[in-house]
């Protein structure tokens, strides 16, 4: 099984691994908790830009035959894969059969649920770096950037074995991000509609921004709607699955995997939580081993899944 997954995989990017975020550790936290749609037109770049925060964020499938799903699965006792396939295996044969859904049968999309941040995700900011947490169905992700320097640098492990890992450096220059982890959305590939329209996330007011593939022939992630606030440091996006070339701090990204409203995958904030960090706070945990991540491309993509499916 493990074969037949990285054969396919590496056709595939891995949707959603690198991702964000755990919950955050405060005496005396400031939160904001999620607020509703709003339609204001308020100006927004007259607010107060929030120095220093934590963002706590989650994985949703809205139109996806998957709620039932993520109710069945125990996340707080068991992580591996055949948790998963057991889980599918108890759907209602309703949900299974619904042609126009999320294949979740397809194994190469049965993976993609299995790669996401299901357990925790988080993200911790200030104005000269960043670094995000996550943690999945099997393994942990910690992943950091220097957007001064323009630096990073990233540690995977798998949740059983933390032996079984791969330490990543990117230097000076290199935004790539972590290899087969992080899709780098090109802009020059989408028309991109700044519609105007706004609504408070996790107490902050966010700009829409809707991004429509040009060629209809390529189906591959055909639609984004993200969601961007001034107040936020730009250089956080370089930290999300999906990264775009933004200036503002994206909270929320809604992902089309096909061209399909059922495909959607939502990746947004449920709280922002302000908070000073002592350098410590953004160190990532290092081996001996370690890859320069522009250069040891193929080796690291192959670490990764190793790490994955183990």
């Amino acid at each position: 099984m493990i074969k037949y997954l990285i054969k396919y995989a590496l056709s595939l990017p891995l949707f959603g691994l690198s991702l964000l975020f755990c919950n955050c550790q405060s005496s005396t936290p400031k939160e904001v908790k999620l607020h509703e749609e709003s339609n204001t037109t308020t100006d927004i770049r007259s607010s107060k830009r929030i120095n220093a925060a934590v963002i706590e964020q989650k994985v949703t499938f809205p139109n996806m035959p998957f709620a039932e799903l993520l109710r069945l699965m125990n996340l707080n006792k068991e992580s591996s894969p055949a948790v998963l396939w057991k889980t599918i295996s108890a759907l209602p044969e309703s949900q299974k059969k619904e042609a126009d859904s999320f294949d979740i049968g397809n194994p190469l999309q049965r993976m993609e649920l299995m790669l996401v941040p299901l357990r925790k995700m988080e993200i911790r900011f200030d104005q000269q770096q960043a670094k995000s947490i996550a943690e999945g169905l099997t393994y942990q992700l910690q992943n950091y950037v220097n957007y001064i320097k323009g630096t990073g640098e990233g540690f995977l492990a798998n949740r059983e074995n933390e032996d079984i890992n791969i330490s990543l450096n990117f230097p000076e220059g290199i935004s790539h991000g972590f290899a087969k982890v992080q899709i780098r959305i090109n802009p020059k590939d989408y028309m991109i509609d700044k519609t105007g329209k706004t609504k408070v996330i996790a107490g902050i007011t966010c700009q829409q921004a809707i991004y429509n593939k040009i060629d209809p022939k390529d189906k591959a992630l055909p639609k984004f709607v993200i969601w961007k606030s001034p107040r936020i440091p730009k250089g956080i996006n370089r930290l999300h699955p999906y990264v775009f070339d933004e200036n503002e701090g994206i909270l929320e990204i809604d992902a089309y995997l096909k061209d399909d409203e059922n495909s959607l995958l939502r990746f947004t904030t449920t709280a922002v939580v302000e908070k000073q960090f002592g350098p410590k706070e953004f160190e990532v945990t290092k081996m001996r081993t370690r890859a320069d991540g522009p250069s040891d491309q193929y080796s690291v993509e192959q670490r990764v899944l190793d790490v994955v499916f183990h």
